[in-house]
Order: C-alpha cells, then structure tokens, then sequence
C-alpha cells in the first residue's frame, strides 16, 4: 500500500487489528518479514507501531531496542525521502517469538484501546499531503535513532519516551488525527532536551568522581 494514500483510507480500529494479528500467527513465532506481509493490507504505520509498543513501558525488554530502533530509524528515513517503505533481507529474518508476540499484542491493545477514546480527525493538515507525511517519516527515524542509542541503564525512562512519540505519530497517521501526530512531535523533542539533560548530568556526575579520588 501507498503510504500517501493510507491516511485516506476508511478508519478501521486498532484494536481490531491486533486481535487479528495474534489470531492470524496460529500460535507460533513469527518473523519480521512474515509480519510485514500479514500487515501489508492495514500499512506501515501499524508495523511500526508494533516495533515501538514494547517500549512504552518501564519494563526492561533485554537486546529489542537496538534492532526495533534500527528498523524504526530505517523506516522513518525512507517515509522522510518520500520512497516506499521497505527494510533489508537481513532484518526481515530477524524472529519474534510467539510469546513475545502475544505481550506486544496485549500492550497494543491497552494502547489503543485509549487511543480509540480520544483520537478523531482533525488537523489534517498535520498528516494529508506529501510533505506532511515526509515529516512523519523524519519524527519516526528521530524516534528509532533514541531507542538504539547506546545509553547506560541507569538512565530512567531512556526508551519509554522516544516509544511513546513513535506511537503518537503512527496513531496519528492511522486514525487521521494530526493533534496526535503533533503531540508526538513535541514528545520527540522532549525526548531529546531529556537526553541533553542527562548527559549533562553524568558528565558532572563524573567529573565530581574525578576529583573526589584526586584525578
């Protein structure tokens, strides 16, 4: 599907979608390529969705967010330069158990269960025209390039809040919602100032240590 045109399409709801996805696997793992395929019909924006939703919460989700970020970063990068969205072979290979599978589902169902109570169409300058979904696709590769940094565990939240601006714009393509998509915007750049603070933060933090053990 032609993401340009996926935002004109009839709404159908999110939450529909994940339950037919977890119907769909029959039980079993799945891999990325696979998933693509079975969500080929209902476009990237879902698929992306489902990469980012393991991270909305603080629970740690050990080896996901480096290659989860990388596909979300890819993603963005070529919604951003207005070509089809598409990933490498050796990405798509990549499995996600079935168990795995069935918590990402039951977290996109929470999700977009409060999604579907506030969303409705609107401001849809924010997510119609080509260059509207061009800066989609950069907030998205904005998203992916947080969730790969490589940023020490000590750093609370360091994955929940690129997550939920990646959700804030998917939502936003797909329920035609350009409050959404400015909301997760304004979540990016928080995202980043938060970065900035933090690293600000442990560079003092060491430089104390430093001087405290006479370095």
């Amino acid at each position: 599907m032609d993401l340009y045109e996926q935002g004109e399409l009839p709404a159908r709801k999110l939450s529909e979608d994940f339950g037919d996805l977890l119907r769909d696997t029959e039980g079993r793992g799945v891999t990325l390529g696979e998933l693509e395929k079975r969500l080929q019909g209902r476009g990237f924006a879902l698929f992306i969705l489902i990469m980012s939703l393991p991270f909305c919460f603080p629970i740690a989700i050990p080896g996901l967010s480096i290659p989860f970020g990388v596909v979300i970063l890819l993603l963005g990068l070529r919604i951003a330069m207005g070509h089809k969205p598409d990933l490498p072979g050796f990405i798509l290979k990549k499995e996600i158990s079935h168990k795995m599978l069935t918590k990402i589902v039951g977290l996109g169902l929470r999700v977009s269960r409060w999604i579907e109570k506030v969303a409705r169409p609107r401001m849809h300058f924010l997510r119609r025209s080509r260059l509207a979904i061009n800066l989609i696709g950069i907030g998205l590769a904005s998203g992916g390039l947080q969730l790969l940094l490589p940023l020490p565990p000590l750093i609370p939240l360091s994955n929940t809040i690129p997550a939920v601006s990646v959700v804030l714009l998917t939502a936003g393509l797909v329920e035609r919602d350009g409050v959404l998509v400015l909301s997760g915007y304004v979540v990016n750049l928080i995202a980043w100032v938060y970065f900035a603070l933090m690293g600000a933060a442990l560079g003092e933090a060491f430089r104390i240590l430093m001087r405290w053990f006479g370095a």
